[in-house]
Formats: structure tokens, C-alpha cells, sequence
């Protein structure tokens, strides 16, 4: 038998140690910050041209019909950053604090920096768009104007994803890779288990989600409230899918629909069993997660079934009663073993 110590990958350094932690510290400070500081140059700069009143929302033609007063609007524009950092670096702070790592997790600050400094190049070009008017009634924003804005989240995205290096890697918890529990099938006897998974809080967070897309919408621009539609349905569509163990396999699918869908072919599975899993620590999150040597469909904390493939690595699902799941598994599969496809 293999030892479970001898299969644990070496935690990555550059996010493991306390210089790796400190790092992610800064590359989750540092946004909100410069943003804020870039915002503050700008408005002393061209506050003498700016009008009282900014226009800062625009309708499908560009142009504007939504007013705010120029020392509020920069007011709340600095609160928005604040305020999102402190979001960011609280969520970070629950997640690595449940985390063996003790690091923020890589995409939550690729995320972060991304969304302030998108947020940070609307309010700059808000002002400077402003600046200089007359009349605030005739201010134009240009798509242009909002692609790059798209591209500069992105680049500060992708920055922070770099700058954080990679996420820690934790050995994956001993999965027997034989002799589970088995049903007592007659030959020729067939068996399907099925059972659906409701995740509240997946459903909570699509809807936070596209509640603030839709705020935001009214700030920045209908093509937020367009994102806002679809990024509701992929929530509506994963808070709930049914798990099917049967001759094909394991196969996970949103409740009512066909696709998409996760399978794993009977023919790959050595054995099946159950494991208790820990969303945020073991995953760092919900919905389909995956890690070094794990992936699975995680809704919640509890009970998972643990499929191990012949190829390597684990598949797991939450799941109520995945015990009888991985007895089915285990059955089907010594049969098929036995008697071929």
C-alpha cells in the first residue's frame, strides 16, 4: 500500500510560507489604494472645470441622463473602493482563516483587483469626461471608452493573478482504492440511485450577484444589466442538480436538464467511498471546484461521495446518502470487472 505521506504534494512556496502570505496581503491592498490615489489626483486636478452636477449615467445612445453632484460623486466613488476592498479582504480573511494554507485563495484576488480597477477607470472617466463642460447634458460617453475600462479590470486581473503566484497545494485525504462497500445484486438484477442536491447558497450568492451588477447597471451602462441575465441563470442552474450512479457511471447534471454535465464512465472507476468535505477548506469555495489532485461539485459542507479513477485523481460530489451511492458504484463496477462491458 502506498504511503498516504509520500503522495502529498510540497506546499508552493510563494503562497505557503510567510513571505508567500505577505505578498498576497499586498496584492490585495494595493488596488484599492491606488485606485483611490489615482481618483483623488484627478478630481484636485480638474475639479476648477468641472461642473456641480456630473453626469454619470448614460443612456443606449451614449448619451447622458443621470446626474449626481460633483463633491458626492467623488464621495462615493472613494466609498466604493473602500468598500469593495474591505469586501474582498474580508472574504479573504474567512477563507484563509479555514484554510490548512493560511493564503488567500489566487482567483479571489485576481477578482478583486480586476473589479476595482474597473471600477477605478469608470469614475476617472467620469471626470474627465466631465471636465470643461458647460452643460453636463451633453457629455458622450463612447463604447470605446467602456471596452477599455473591460481591459483594464482585466489587466488588473490578471497582474494580481501573476503577482500572487500559485495556490498552495494540500494532499488529498486517503481514498480507499478497493474492496468498498458492495450491494447484494442478482445476476442480470439491474440498479439506478439517484438523488437531487439544493444548495441555498448558491442561489443567495447568484442573487447578490446580479442584485449588484444591476445597481451597477444604473451606473455604468446597460451591458452590465445584459451580464447580469446570464450570470443569473448559470446561478438558477447549478443551486440544484440531481447525482446518478448507474451501469453508465456517476453522472452530475443541474436538476432538469441534460446539460451541461460531469460524467465519470463506470469503466474508469477503481472504487468509490465516502469522505466528509469542507467547502471553503478543502476547496476554497462552492460550485465545481478543482484542485490538484481532486475535482469535484461541492454545495455544501458535509458528506461526499469519493470516486477514484483508474487514471488517477478523485471526483467528489455532496451529497445526501453517498454511502449507498458508493456501494452502488463499487457493485456495479466488481461486476462489470467480472463479466466485461
Amino acid at each position: 500500500m502506498r504511503d498516504p505521506a509520500a503522495q502529498a504534494p510540497t506546499p508552493d512556496p510563494a503562497a505557503g510560507t510567510r513571505a508567500g502570505r505577505l505578498r498576497r496581503r499586498c496584492v490585495l491592498a494595493v488596488p484599492p489604494v491606488l485606485a483611490a490615489a489615482v481618483l483623488l489626483v484627478v478630481f484636485a486636478s480638474v475639479r476648477g472645470e468641472l461642473p456641480d452636477r456630473l453626469a454619470t449615467h448614460v443612456g443606449e445612445d451614449g448619451r447622458a441622463d443621470g446626474f449626481t453632484g460633483r463633491d458626492t460623486f467623488a464621495l462615493a466613488a472613494l466609498l466604493s473602493l473602500f468598500g469593495l476592498g474591505s469586501l474582498f479582504t474580508a472574504t479573504a480573511r474567512f477563507t484563509s482563516g479555514l484554510r490548512q494554507a493560511t493564503a488567500a485563495p489566487r482567483l479571489l484576488l485576481a477578482i478583486g483587483a480586476g473589479t476595482i480597477a474597473l471600477i477605478g477607470y469608470l469614475t476617472v472617466m467620469i471626470l474627465l469626461a466631465n471636465s470643461g463642460a458647460a452643460d453636463p447634458a451633453t457629455v458622450h460617453f463612447s463604447d470605446w471608452q467602456l471596452a477599455a475600462a473591460g481591459a483594464t479590470g482585466a489587466a488588473a486581473g490578471a497582474l494580481a493573478w501573476f503577482a500572487a503566484g500559485p495556490d498552495p497545494v494540500t494532499a488529498d485525504p486517503d481514498i480507499p482504492t478497493g474492496g468498498g462497500d458492495l450491494l447484494p445484486l442478482r445476476p442480470g438484477e439491474r440498479i439506478v440511485w439517484t438523488r437531487t442536491v439544493t444548495a441555498p447558497g448558491v442561489w443567495a450568492a447568484g442573487g447578490i450577484t446580479v442584485a449588484g451588477l444591476t445597481a451597477l447597471g444604473a451606473f455604468a451602462g446597460w451591458w452590465l444589466l445584459a451580464l447580469a441575465i446570464p450570470l443569473g441563470l448559470v446561478f438558477a442552474a447549478t443551486g440544484r442538480v440531481r447525482v446518478t450512479a448507474d451501469a453508465r457511471g456517476l453522472t452530475v447534471t443541474p436538476a432538469g436538464l441534460r446539460a451541461p454535465r460531469v460524467h465519470v464512465p463506470l469503466a474508469e472507476i477503481s472504487s468509490a467511498a465516502t469522505r466528509p468535505v469542507s467547502a471553503v477548506r478543502d476547496f476554497g469555495g462552492w460550485g465545481y471546484r478543482a484542485r490538484a489532485g481532486a475535482s469535484g461539485v461541492i454545495l455544501r459542507s458535509g458528506d461526499a461521495l469519493a470516486v477514484s479513477r483508474a487514471s488517477g485523481g478523485t471526483f467528489l460530489v455532496t451529497v445526501d446518502d453517498a454511502r449507498t451511492a458508493a456501494a452502488t458504484l463499487n457493485t456495479l463496477a466488481d461486476r462489470s470487472h467480472h463479466t466485461g462491458p
